[in-house]
């Protein structure tokens, strides 16, 4: 784990890595599956969100992906399931990062 100003980063390697939002403490809040790519008007800081966690009102993490945009639902986010730890929650979110919808080229 290292700490940057935009938050504490859980995971890291080298392409993918996932980040806390800083203004909440590690038991509340939520945290970004970030991938890094080449820095552009649209990806500024040379990286872009592709997922994320969050603990929600019904006491559970949830963990998801972005995908295409489904027209019929209305969403671009692929749900990876609501658990009972950040914990588990950081595992889905990890494991599935490949399969996350990228938008820029890499770096």
């Amino acid at each position: 784990m290292s700490d940057t100003e935009n938050g504490l980063v859980l995971l890291d390697d080298s392409e993918y890595f996932v980040q806390h939002n800083v203004n909440y403490p590690p038991t509340a809040g939520n945290g970004f599956l970030m991938r890094r790519c080449a820095v552009s008007m649209t990806s500024p800081e040379g990286a872009e969100c592709v997922g994320g966690y969050d603990l929600t009102v019904d006491g559970k993490w949830h963990a998801q992906i972005q995908k295409p945009l489904d027209r019929e639902t209305d969403t671009d986010c692929r749900e990876l399931g609501a658990f009972e730890s950040r914990n588990e929650a950081l595992h889905a979110l990890w494991t599935h990062r490949h399969e996350a919808l990228t938008r820029h080229p890499r770096h």
